[in-house]
């Protein structure tokens, strides 16, 4: 008689579970090809990664500086928020582990030169 109290588990519950999530049918500006992670930054979804599409370039130097992808994504003569731009970056795996590469390496880099520097001064003989 006492299992009669766990008899629920056998029956799905009645109530409504439905989920709506805002956005799921918008594709993520980290999937596009035109999305450019800046390289100071380990995060690849930072809000300071860049949109390669919308930009601006100096006529003096030709250096193009990159508009923040945020702000292409929520001005509507830009991609707007439904992405119109948006092209599927084919290789997003080999872009993460580029990225996430050349950032460890860029801060690894002068931290192990310190410390090889370090130990060759201290490996100087004391005449």
């Amino acid at each position: 008689m006492k299992y009669i109290n766990y008899l629920f588990l056998l029956f799905p519950m009645t109530t409504s579970c439905e989920k709506t999530i805002r956005n799921i049918n918008i594709p993520s500006c980290k999937k596009c090809i035109h999305y450019k992670p800046a390289p100071y930054n380990f995060d690849f979804t930072s809000s300071y990664n860049r949109c390669e599409k919308f930009g601006e370039k100096d006529i003096i130097t030709d250096k193009i500086k990159y508009d923040f992808a945020e702000l292409c994504r929520s001005n509507e003569s830009q991609c707007g928020k439904e992405g119109k731009y948006f092209e599927e970056e084919e290789n997003l795996d080999m872009k993460i582990f580029l990225h996430k590469t050349i950032y460890l390496f860029t801060v690894t880099m002068p931290i192990s030169s310190v410390v090889i520097l370090y130990f060759c001064i201290l490996a100087l003989p004391l005449d």
